[in-house]
């Protein structure tokens, strides 16, 4: 019996320790942060603007925030580009979550019709001088 309980108290442990990581959770409380160079900044006709960063082939960067577009495209002038930008997971709700046409980031294919690119809310970006 005390076998059992202890193969039951092992599982519970692994159990707990599994729900509490936060990996692959890019969220509110558990935000990304990146430091590279942009590589491209598109404005979108619906007022959101897509990142996409030099050593980055897995993903995009998304944000509807003028002010974020703006400072990206700052960015890319500037003499290396080099930003250090803080994101997270889209969720339901943020702007950037919306339909294309109500002004939300579009899914990006990444080849073939069943392969799509993450794309991620930016929270901040800031340009980091040249090092």
């Amino acid at each position: 019996m005390s076998k059992k309980i202890v193969m039951l108290m092992v599982a519970v442990v692994v159990l707990l320790l599994a729900a509490c990581s936060p990996a692959g959770n890019i969220s509110k409380r558990n935000p990304g942060m990146l430091r590279d160079t942009i590589f491209s900044v598109e404005p979108r006709n619906n007022g959101s603007y897509i990142i996409w960063m030099t050593h980055d082939d897995v993903a995009a960067y998304c944000t509807t925030d003028k002010a974020l577009g703006d400072t990206a495209i700052q960015a890319i002038n500037s003499r290396t580009g080099l930003v250090v930008m803080e994101y997270r997971n889209r969720e339901t709700g943020d702007k950037e979550s919306w339909a294309v046409n109500q002004g939300g980031c579009a899914v990006e294919s990444s080849g073939d019709a069943t392969s799509t690119t993450p794309i991620f809310k930016i929270l901040s970006i800031r340009i980091l001088s040249a090092e």
